[in-house]
């Protein structure tokens, strides 16, 4: 029923033009005068246990009025566009569609991928609604910089305000860009912000969540911070006042050149299309069940350190059997094994993410801040898929018709945290 309802919607956003207008007009219905301004921070990679390696004075300056959590759980696979999606839909993977950062799609007998910019901006592939369709569809201006899937129209809307990917764009000109759209009148002023900032993910590949380097990395977005802080402290936000939400998409852990497994030298790869590697692999198989079924096999016979499911039979608790999307069949590696071809073997090792949620070192940053909020305070995990059903309760906001998230969970959570 759910993958059916979804079909519905993806068919619905396949029937609206691309630039069919925005749900608010940039104008906020009178009705929202009193709700806050959220603004959700998203840096990708940046991992829960950065703030106790690295010192960052902006972030503790932050949780003296807010609310840290032990960890925020990503959905599987624990890459960058999925997570950003769920993040935004409170859907799990295997209903929101983004599988991976690339994959296949045998219905449309087409492939997505996050560098491909005319994948990224149509709708048609985006299921699930995200919170500023939510918004906008409500009469509340919603604004995007830099979030997965803020370019496309999905349902026919995009963000009032939204900035096309440019990873050359400065950090704190994105900071800059964000508080100017917040001084805007009240009428204009955006609602809901979402930002992103990858520079503790691309330094984290490279050098590893422990290197001097990504503890440089910290401290520049820890700057960033500070001047976006400085813009929130001075906002007259209304009556609802203003939240700033800390969150990113997953961990970081190292991995050894030697610890990928090339499939090549495992199985026949006739008749196998394998879209993306890493931490996971999705296999779409030719010759049906039979043939899958003998690969499966065949793998778990000669891999050590991963495991090979029939779609149907992956574990429950990855959330990742229902969308076709997700292949015939599914590798799971033991962290910090990695699978794939040899064609794309990585060239040296490093650090990276995808493994399952379960792995602490998977988890990443999540703290919630307002101004007069008493802090530090802490509570437990967080699942990611709470937190579009936490914005669009703080928002006053009726929710989107399809969750994985649990409606009021983050809110008890924040509310009920101890010093």
């Amino acid at each position: 029923m759910r993958l059916a309802c979804l079909a519905l919607a993806a068919a619905a956003s396949l029937a609206r033009s691309q630039d069919a207008p925005r749900g608010s007009a940039g104008h906020n219905a009178p009705r929202h005068a009193n709700a806050p301004v959220i603004v959700m921070l998203s840096i990708d990679g940046f991992r829960s246990d950065y703030l106790d390696r690295f010192p960052a004075p902006n972030f503790a300056r932050l949780l003296a009025h807010g609310v840290r959590a032990e960890g925020l759980v990503p959905a599987y696979p624990s890459k960058t566009f999925p997570n950003h999606y769920t993040l935004v839909t409170g859907l799990y993977t295997e209903h929101h569609g983004l599988v991976a950062n690339r994959y296949w799609d045998p219905e449309r007998n087409a492939g997505y991928g996050m560098a491909d910019s005319s994948a990224v901006r149509d709708g048609s592939w985006y299921l699930g609604e995200p919170v500023w369709v939510t918004a906008e569809r409500q009469g509340m201006v919603a604004a995007s910089y830099f979030w997965p899937g803020s370019e496309a129209a999905i349902g026919g809307i995009r963000p009032s305000r939204t900035k096309a990917y440019d990873g050359k764009v400065p950090i704190g000109e994105r900071v800059d860009t964000v508080l100017a759209w917040l001084d805007l009148p009240a009428e204009a002023r955006p609602h809901l912000v979402t930002m992103y900032f990858s520079t503790t993910d691309d330094t984290g590949h490279r050098y590893g969540p422990d290197a001097a380097q990504t503890g440089a990395a910290v401290r520049m977005v820890d700057a960033a911070l500070g001047r976006l802080l400085d813009g929130l402290e001075r906002l007259d936000a209304g009556p609802g006042g203003v939240e700033l939400l800390i969150v990113a998409d997953h961990g970081m852990a190292w991995s050894e050149r030697a610890q990928y497994v090339e499939l090549d030298t495992v199985i026949d790869l006739a008749g196998v299309r394998i879209p993306d590697s890493g931490p996971g692999a999705v296999l779409f198989v030719a010759g049906g069940r039979d043939r899958a079924v003998v690969l499966r096999d065949s793998i778990n016979r000669r891999m050590a350190h991963g495991r090979a499911y029939l779609r149907a039979d992956v574990p429950a608790e990855l959330h990742y059997r229902e969308s076709p999307r997700i292949g015939d069949l599914v590798l799971v590696m033991d962290l910090p094994w990695q699978v794939g071809t040899a064609q794309f073997a990585p060239r040296r090792s490093g650090a990276t993410h995808g493994w399952a949620p379960s792995n602490p070192e998977m988890r990443a940053v999540f703290v919630s801040w307002r101004p007069s909020a008493a802090g530090p305070r802490r509570t437990g995990i967080v699942q990611n898929v709470d937190v579009a059903c936490y914005i669009t309760e703080r928002l006053g906001l009726a929710p989107a018709p399809l969750t994985d998230g649990v409606p009021g969970r983050l809110a008890r959570q924040l509310r009920e945290a101890t010093p």
